[in-house]
């Protein structure tokens, strides 16, 4: 993919990420864990800043992709991981747990209520 050159503000948005990714489950989490949650997230935003380019949507420093994109994976992340057993809290599926639904539910009441709040403020502007 065009350019072919070392994209610092793509990489220096990687790293952050990885950062947003991981701290809403940073509590629940292993370390181990942690790294990949934190390469997931960069993945994440690759494809989040990829897929606004393509839909020609404005977002000139990628806060959507690094905040928005990666935020909501961190989000879903606490679902997946947090081993009850080891002491350190959540319920994740990957241990035989159910927190995914909620942290789902979650995210659609906050999607919906930033959204909401952000069409009665824009909206007459």
């Amino acid at each position: 993919l065009p350019p072919r050159l070392l994209d610092v503000g793509g990489f220096c948005n990687g790293i952050l990420a990885g950062l947003v990714s991981i701290t809403a489950p940073c509590g629940f989490v292993k370390p181990w864990e942690a790294v990949i949650i934190g390469g997931i997230g960069a993945l994440v935003y690759q494809g989040a800043s990829m897929l606004m380019k393509r839909l020609k949507i404005d977002d000139v420093v990628d806060a959507f992709a690094v905040h928005g994109a990666c935020g909501l994976w961190g989000l879903l992340a606490v679902g997946f991981f947090g081993d009850p057993d080891e002491g350190i809290g959540g319920n994740g599926v990957f241990y035989g747990g159910n927190q995914l639904g909620t942290q789902i539910v979650a995210a659609i009441v906050i999607i919906l209520w930033v959204g909401g709040l952000s069409v009665i403020i824009m909206l007459p502007l």
